[in-house]
C-alpha cells in the first residue's frame, strides 16, 4: 500500500477520537486506494505486574519469572478484549462510510511499560508504512490548556516525515 494513502488513526474511545474516525471516514469513503490502520495504545501495566522481588534459588527465580510473564500476557490480552468494542465501533463507522473491511487494520500497542503515546504512534506509523497520523483533541478551557500537554503537539514536534491531523 502506498505510504501517502495509508493513515494511522489513534483510537482511544474518547469523543475526539470518535470524531477523528468520522473525519477520516468522510475523507476516505469508498476510495479503494486508501488503507486505514486503527491503533489503540494500551494503558500502563499495573506496577505489581512489572517485577517481583526475586529469589535466591535459580529454579524458584525461573518459576517466578515465568509466572510474571504469563500474568503480564493475560493482563495485556484482557485489556485488548476490553478495548475491542472501541475498535469495533471505529470499524463500523468506517464501514458505514463505504470503507471496505479489507482496507482496515486494527492494531494494539504491546508495550508493558508506561506508554509514550506519541512515540508509540510514530513507531507504528513507521511499521505500517503510514504517511499520515490522525489523532483527536479534547477541548479544554484556556486555563487547563496552559497546563495540559497534548499528544498532537508532540506529534507535530517529533513526527517529521508524517502529515499529522489533529481533529478537534
Amino acid at each position: 500500500m502506498a505510504r501517502d494513502k495509508t493513515l494511522l488513526v489513534g483510537v482511544d474511545g474518547s469523543d475526539s477520537s470518535i470524531r477523528s474516525v468520522y473525519y477520516v471516514a468522510e475523507m476516505v469513503e469508498a476510495r479503494e486506494n486508501f488503507h486505514i490502520v486503527l491503533f489503540h495504545v494500551l494503558p500502563s501495566i499495573p506496577p505489581e505486574l512489572l517485577e517481583f522481588g526475586g529469589a535466591e534459588d535459580p529454579g524458584i527465580e525461573q518459576t517466578l519469572d515465568e509466572t510474571l510473564k504469563k500474568e503480564q500476557a493475560d493482563w495485556i490480552e484482557n485489556t485488548k478484549l476490553a478495548a475491542e468494542p472501541i475498535m469495533e465501533n471505529a470499524k463500523t463507522i468506517l464501514h458505514q462510510a463505504g470503507v471496505f473491511p479489507s482496507r482496515i487494520t486494527a492494531l494494539f500497542s504491546s508495550s508493558i511499560h508506561r506508554p509514550d503515546i506519541a512515540r508509540e504512534l510514530i513507531e507504528m506509523a513507521h511499521k505500517q508504512n503510514c504517511g499520515t497520523i490522525v489523532v483527536g483533541r479534547e477541548s479544554y478551557s484556556s486555563f487547563k490548556e496552559i497546563f495540559h500537554h497534548h499528544v498532537g503537539e508532540e506529534l507535530a514536534k517529533k513526527g517529521q516525515g508524517f502529515a499529522v491531523w489533529v481533529i478537534a
